[in-house]
């Protein structure tokens, strides 16, 4: 059993945070800490208002939010950690070596996917990122 899930996407503002409160959600009172963080995080900053609106419409939240980097001891103290491409991986596996056999990407599930970046687009970029990474949540839930 898993007790400690990391969820890296780029900037830590649209889709890890996403994912974080999907994953948190759905583990509903397991003992797993879901957690997120950013390659290239906008340090300090709220999630994104286009990806809250997308929670908020599904009934979940992203207030209180902060984005926040990525290094390696977050990586080395998670579980598993989930990225949302394959580049995220390389760039994770290159920040801690060690760690390589926990980090899987988000979309494995189904096929390997990425999961795109909808950040600077307009609402159905976010919509198309919400429905895949609510699918790929959801397929993870078995391994917690």
């Amino acid at each position: 059993m898993l007790n400690r899930a990391l969820i890296v996407c780029v900037g830590n503002i649209c889709r890890s945070p996403t994912a974080e409160a999907l994953l948190r959600h759905r583990l509903g009172e397991r003992a797993v800490a879901v957690e997120s963080a950013g390659l290239a995080a906008m340090r300090g900053s709220p999630i994104d208002p286009l990806a809250e609106r997308m929670l908020v419409a599904h009934g979940l939240t992203g207030e209180g939010h902060v984005a926040r980097q990525i290094d390696q001891p977050l990586i080395e103290g998670a579980g598993i950690v989930l990225a949302m491409e394959r580049r995220h991986i390389s760039a994770l596996r290159a920040l801690s070596p060690r760690s390589a056999g926990k980090i899987f990407l988000l979309g494995k599930w189904q096929g390997n996917i990425d999961i795109p970046d909808p950040y600077g687009r307009e609402i159905d970029a976010f919509e198309r990122a919400y429905r895949m990474i609510d699918i790929a949540v959801d397929t993870w839930i078995s391994q917690f």
